[in-house]
């Protein structure tokens, strides 16, 4: 896909992020209350910090807000912390009552892009400029090198609202397959959505397993996970340019071509029909792992130790088993890469009515500073690690780190992964001497090279969509039932084809005034054609720095 909009990548971006570093030393009145810090600035100071609770941290081990590491936190940082946990998937609706009640923490860390762009329409964010220019070190020093913080942290009103961190380029959403059942069938990975589609209806009806019944899936598609993967490849994740226009592919051709697959897929029996009750994807992860899965669609990057242990369970499970990662299958409107974890992602902003920002800014710099993003990664040096002259850390006992490092994933948010020496910045550090670990190595350097294929176009194309204005949220939330609506379509047979499915989208979305937010989008990639950061120059840019 050519983009009409880009004329000189390089130096476009170049321009932006110069323009963003000299916009850090800018002063703001809106960052009054930011420089009117206590009175004593050497006085330790006390923040609220919202936490993700998984639901992973053993009784054993403490609870998510009270444990070794966030003891750690409090006593090696700058500052008190009183962390706030929310379950994973209900922070921003807790949220969203915090702040209407005026008790919303004063950091709120959090992986949800749209969020902030919410607390930003709603003033409920605190402006940063001044407060990096006057009050930062580590996180001011990281702006300096990567100015793209400062650009991605923007909000329309042209000031900086959110935190940002540096993570390099790494995959996110996935396709693994069981290569030993495509040997036993003798099949071919599949290149064309087609070809999947045959083969998966192979893998549910002609016994890959061998055991005599008919019990294993084709493919999974419950949950955002999957569904994401399947989006990809018919070109529905994100709005794109074409000729010279704007595309919502989430009410056209391309989300109708989707929902029909997924509807073949249904009315075949080739997916399990209880999909849409697998909504965290746990289902499809324990059909995975216990062998009865042929294609697993999931994400959170194959760079994890979550997958690491799947795979080994699926190794204990299901003797002889073989995996690898593929390519995302080519659809009617191309092959694409799939979506992919930003090189540089914005997790972190300031409550409005934040008591004392400053100590906020003093713990961000901690957050952000080598010696943290270390120890929440891989423990104290010495007691779970030992670092060689390059700066990479082996575990000393790995046993014992899988055991104590539990809490730590989420008190990581702000830790710039991308900063740290290559080897270092593996989520999971392999040891080449254990054959499954060799295997998943080679699963990786697979996955990387299907998922950032530079011959292929990006199904997420633009890196920095502006944020909706509270009006047109208004809109957007009305027309959630959309999706609910292309679902129906998947599991009702003849009763309510994909046509119409497509029909009562495009009517709800045009009676809801769906379209003064396709036309807020077209404006800004009209009016900004000079500021647009695309994710293959952007993954480019980053890799090279």
């Amino acid at each position: 896909m050519k983009h009409p909009f880009m004329k000189s990548v390089s130096l476009s971006l170049t321009a932006l992020f110069v323009a963003a570093s000299l916009f850090a030393g800018c002063s703001s009145e809106d960052n009054s209350k930011a420089s009117s810090e206590t009175e004593d600035s050497s006085k330790r100071g006390s923040i609220t910090a919202t936490l993700y609770d998984r639901g992973k941290v053993p009784p054993e081990a403490g609870t998510i807000d009270n444990n070794i590491w966030t003891k750690w936190m409090n006593e090696k940082g700058p500052v008190d912390v009183k962390f706030v946990p929310f379950p994973r998937f209900e922070q921003v609706q807790k949220l969203n009552l915090l702040f209407a009640s005026g008790d919303a923490p004063d950091l709120i860390l959090e992986y949800d892009g749209g969020f902030f762009n919410q607390l930003y329409a709603q003033k409920q964010l605190l402006p940063l400029d001044d407060l990096i220019a006057e009050h930062s070190t580590s996180y001011k020093e990281l702006t300096v090198k990567y100015p793209q913080l400062l650009t991605l942290g923007q909000k329309d009103d042209g000031k900086t609202y959110n935190f940002g961190r540096i993570l390099g380029a790494k995959n996110n959403d996935y396709i693994l397959v069981r290569k030993d059942w495509l040997t036993k069938l003798q099949l071919d990975a599949p290149k064309t959505v087609d070809e999947l589609f045959q083969i998966a209806k192979s893998f549910r009806e002609n016994d890959p397993d061998g055991n005599g019944q008919k019990d294993t899936f084709g493919m999974n598609i419950g949950g955002a996970s999957a569904e994401s993967v399947v989006n990809s490849m018919f070109n529905n994740a994100s709005r794109f340019v074409k000729d010279g226009k704007l595309v919502n592919p989430n009410i056209g051709e391309q989300a109708k071509a989707a929902v029909q697959f997924q509807k073949e897929l249904f009315d075949a029996g080739i997916i399990d029909k209880d999909f849409l009750t697998d909504k965290n994807g746990e289902k499809a992860k324990q059909d995975w792992v216990n062998g009865k899965l042929g294609f697993y669609f999931a994400s959170g990057g194959v760079d994890s130790a979550s997958l690491l242990d799947e795979y080994k369970s699926l190794l204990k499970n299901v003797l002889g088993a073989e995996v690898m990662a593929i390519p995302v299958p080519a659809g009617p409107f191309g092959q694409f890469n799939p979506g992919f974890k930003s090189p540089i992602q914005m997790t972190g902003g300031i409550n409005a009515n934040a008591k004392d920002p400053v100590a906020v800014m003093k713990y961000i710099d901690f957050l952000v500073e080598k010696n943290t993003i270390m120890t929440l990664k891989n423990g104290i040096e010495g007691e779970h690690y030992t670092q060689d002259s390059e700066g990479i850390a082996t575990p000393i006992d790995p046993e014992k780190n899988k055991k104590d490092l539990v809490g730590t994933l989420d008190l990581s948010i702000m830790s710039s992964i991308g900063t740290l020496p290559k080897g270092e910045q593996v989520s999971v550090k392999l040891d080449p001497s254990i054959p499954e670990e060799k295997q998943f190595a080679e699963i990786l350097a697979a996955a990387d090279a299907a998922y950032f294929n530079p011959a292929n176009d990006y199904a997420y194309p633009i890196t920095n969509w502006p944020g909706l204005p509270s009006n047109l949220q208004i809109i957007d939330k009305s027309v959630a039932t959309i999706n609910d609506m292309w679902k129906k379509s998947i599991v009702s047979g003849n009763k309510y084809t994909s046509d119409q499915a497509l029909a009562d989208v495009q009517d709800l979305w045009s009676k809801s005034g769906g379209q003064q937010i396709d036309q807020f989008y077209s404006d800004w990639i009209t009016n900004n054609s000079d500021k647009i950061i695309y994710n293959r120059d952007f993954i480019k840019m980053i890799n090279e720095q």
